[in-house]
């Protein structure tokens, strides 16, 4: 993967990580300044409005992602990081589906109901693209692919 693309990446996702932890909180947990309001702070819609526009940058870099990285790793057979690399690609699809469907709904319970979805859903990707990078290899399907000091055991 070239720098400029890694680059994107990082920053289309996390910005949008960011955005939408300071949204979920503001939304979900910060106490109302104005009890009168439904808004906990009076920049909460500038927060959304920051990850629902920066949404597409990321969605961009996660199809440049999986051409030029995922997709090229899978297929040589590399299997370093893989299993935080395939939680993130399966996880992808439902988190960006969720943010655009619960931007089209006008019913407050399905709404309610994705906006959880989508925010569970965008945490667990969060995580999992923090964790990516620091991701240990993954073990060998059988031990005769260990090296042979490995399958002694101490013994």
């Amino acid at each position: 993967m070239k720098r400029w693309e890694a680059w994107i990446n990082h920053a289309g996702w996390g910005l949008v990580a960011v955005s939408g932890l300071v949204y979920g909180w503001l939304k979900y947990f910060a106490s109302h300044a104005d009890p009168d309001s439904r808004l906990a702070r009076p920049w909460q819609p500038a927060v959304l409005a920051v990850h629902v526009l920066v949404a597409p940058l990321a969605v961009f870099a996660l199809g440049v992602v999986l051409r030029r990285h995922a997709l090229a790793r899978l297929s040589a057979g590399e299997r370093d990081r893989r299993r935080t690399g395939l939680v993130m690609t399966l996880f992808a699809v439902p988190v960006i589906l969720s943010g655009y469907v619960v931007q089209v709904l006008t019913g407050d319970a399905a709404r309610r109901w994705i906006g959880y979805v989508h925010a569970g859903l965008g945490l667990i990707y969060a995580v999992g693209y923090a964790l990516h990078p620091l991701a240990t290899r993954s073990l060998p399907d059988d031990a005769a692919e260990m090296p042979a000091e490995a399958n002694h055991h101490g013994s």
